[in-house]
């Protein structure tokens, strides 16, 4: 594929943490060249857990396919200067001072940028807490569950890429100085805020923890088990709670006047959903979500991590893809939106460490 939608456009990543990886991931699989300047250990990512045995981090994999990897330690300070200086755009975490050879875009991803929380060692289950999501995750009376992996980072490299990829574009239509783009993880993640936190400070009330899959004000709303596999249940409407009540046999349920929102069936949560959980163990959640997707009931089918790469939907729609390291591929998310005339890579090579160097020495 010799022309893709942004061949021509040079990024280089100074600080290779999650967020600017996968912002420039981003930019690698739509053709741009993305130059990992890493220092003598190679980025921090490298060390990401789980380890592949003799080919290193499977995240790190992921988040550096189709990118070159350089070698500051083998640079003199004039390839380094004229390396950053010919990029459209270079990332960093903000805490690299090689930025000022810049010219032209320069995106800065930090955990919270100015403001009260500034001096914060980031954390993604840190920004979960902030943002309100934990509050009401969990058992009654158990501690909050965190929820695991690097979301934060993602969508602050995914917000990143959409401010960088606008001033760049602008930089070549001739719209723009020298621009400085400042990208908070935490702001970004403020998308995923709990909406009970923003009712609190509006209304002066404070939620309380209610259990797992209990999500207020919506009732049933939650992943539950049955007889084979998982279900995503989610009914609102008085005619969805029908519906569902139909599907599982429950008719004497449906026209409860209690019943009809979802306020009323939450309040009502003791009593009706041991009844909703019995008649769900005794179906399959394929056939269940089949069956309610006919009746026009929001159910989707959950499948376990084993089952995930054999959805029939997600295989039509490339939703995995493969990232090679060494000899050694594994499977992995590719790119989330898609350009039809200019497709991205899907999966791609992982450089070794500095395996790129030469091309960069004058």
């Amino acid at each position: 594929m010799d022309q893709m939608a942004l061949t021509g456009i040079r990024v280089v990543d100074l600080s290779g943490c999650i967020a600017t990886g996968y912002c420039g991931k981003l930019f690698a699989d739509y053709g741009a060249e993305v130059i990992n300047l890493e220092p003598e250990a190679g980025f921090s990512t490298r060390l990401l857990a789980p380890q592949i045995p003799d080919h290193g981090s499977a995240m790190h994999a992921y988040l550096n396919t189709n990118k070159k990897s350089v070698l500051m330690a083998e640079l003199d300070e004039v390839e380094i200067a004229a390396l950053i200086g010919s990029a459209q755009l270079v990332l960093d975490s903000g805490d690299t001072v090689l930025s000022r050879h810049c010219t032209a875009v320069h995106t800065s991803v930090v955990w919270y940028g100015e403001g009260p929380y500034q001096d914060f060692t980031g954390t993604d289950s840190q920004c979960f807490a902030l943002n309100g999501m934990l509050k009401n995750i969990g058992t009654v009376d158990g501690p909050p569950i965190i929820p695991t992996g690097y979301q934060a980072q993602i969508i602050g490299g995914l917000t990143a890429y959409i401010a960088s990829l606008t001033q760049v574009l602008a930089q070549e239509l001739n719209c723009r100085e020298l621009t400085h783009v400042e990208t908070s993880i935490f702001e970004a993640m403020m998308c995923f805020t709990e909406v009970g936190g923003v009712a609190a400070y509006n209304f002066n009330t404070e939620g309380s923890r209610m259990g797992i899959n209990r999500f207020p004000p919506t009732y049933p709303l939650g992943v539950f088990p049955c007889k084979d596999g998982w279900l995503g249940v989610t009914v609102l409407t008085p005619s969805q709670w029908r519906a569902f009540c139909a599907l599982l046999e429950l008719e004497e349920l449906a026209d409860v006047a209690l019943f009809q929102t979802t306020v009323g069936r939450l309040e009502a949560v003791d009593i009706i959903e041991p009844m909703i959980k019995e008649k769900l163990l005794l179906h399959s959640a394929e056939d269940l979500f089949y069956r309610g997707q006919h009746a026009r009931i929001p159910l989707a089918r959950v499948p376990t991590m084993e089952e995930l790469f054999h959805v029939d939907q997600f295989n039509t729609r490339q939703a995995f893809a493969t990232a090679e390291t060494g000899d050694y591929s594994l499977t992995v998310p590719s790119i989330p939106f898609r350009l039809v005339t200019t497709p991205p890579h899907f999966g791609g090579r992982v450089a070794t460490l500095g395996e790129n160097t030469g091309e960069y020495v004058t």
